[in-house]
């Protein structure tokens, strides 16, 4: 087995269609892969999305499990798998047609252990942040433009010996960067991560407003994250840079900008509340 694609969901059935589909439409005639749903939801949502695409030909590995917790599935998901190659696509994401076969590539003919790549969304618009348009190694200087982990796919023995943080991420308090932790410490150990932004995935954009409630809501929750990995990877400069930066972004809101203020204000208390809260 090749790669095994882990899916971990909760809460979406025709997103994860959509996935699925997008992994149909890909050019990947000559390679053996698996998927691998690890679904938390408390309910049968995804049974029949499994049963058409095991009819339609997929290896399907199917696990209701009664936990939740982005990165711990991810780690469970991991030990379910049995590919060379394992990728973790966000469940609402979409692969484009090479993404595949350009990422394993890029893995089989080359010393790398992870290659990542980038998102876009439907108007090819880069979503979740500015990616880079040249492709080269991550470094511990300057990666940030270069990764997205929903985009990452490991040499599945090289992963083992790092796992993620089951503290970090989405369904725990500190609600992101388990992607960020992952790869910092994997650069540190002198792992070689390639970028390439032919490894293509389509992914709507996660900030739209700066005024919904779920925004809102996620920005706390995120920036929760982003402190507790600047403690954690002593990245005190990283940190206090973006406190002073909303700090001093707040008095400017409240002149002229009311409606963001809000948004603002829970990265705020995100960016606090992540360092006190372990």
């Amino acid at each position: 087995m090749i790669l095994s694609i882990v899916i971990p969901t909760l809460g979406r059935a025709s997103e994860v269609r959509e996935l699925l589909k997008s992994i149909e439409l890909s050019k990947i005639e000559n390679l053996s892969f698996e998927i691998v749903i690890v679904d938390q939801n408390f309910s049968n949502l995804l049974d029949p999305i499994v049963r058409e695409f095991t009819q339609k030909g997929f290896l399907i590995k199917h696990f209701k499990v009664d936990f939740r917790g982005l990165s711990k599935a991810k780690n469970f998901g991991l030990k379910c798998a049995v590919g060379k190659y394992i990728c973790f696509p966000d469940d609402d994401a979409l692969f484009a047609s090479n993404t595949i076969t350009n990422a394993v590539g890029l893995l089989e003919n080359n010393m790398y252990h992870v290659v990542c790549g980038k998102c876009i969304d439907v108007n090819g618009v880069d979503s979740v942040k500015k990616f880079s348009v040249n492709p080269g190694l991550l470094s511990l200087s300057s990666f940030e433009d270069k990764f997205i982990e929903a985009t990452m796919f490991f040499d599945k023995k090289c992963l083992e010996d790092f796992l993620y943080d089951e503290s970090l991420g989405i369904g725990t308090f500190h609600g992101t960067e388990e992607g960020f932790d992952i790869v910092y410490r994997m650069l540190l150990a002198g792992v070689e991560i390639y970028y390439d932004p032919c490894v293509l995935f389509y992914h709507p954009q996660v900030i739209t407003s700066h005024c919904t409630n779920q925004e809102i809501r996620r920005v706390f929750n995120y920036r929760c994250g982003f402190a507790k990995v600047c403690l954690k990877h002593s990245l005190y400069l990283k940190y206090f840079k973006r406190l002073f930066l909303v700090i001093f972004y707040i008095p400017y809101l409240l002149i002229f900008k009311r409606s963001n203020l809000r948004y603002y204000l829970a990265e705020l208390l995100g960016l606090l509340a992540g360092i006190v809260i372990k």
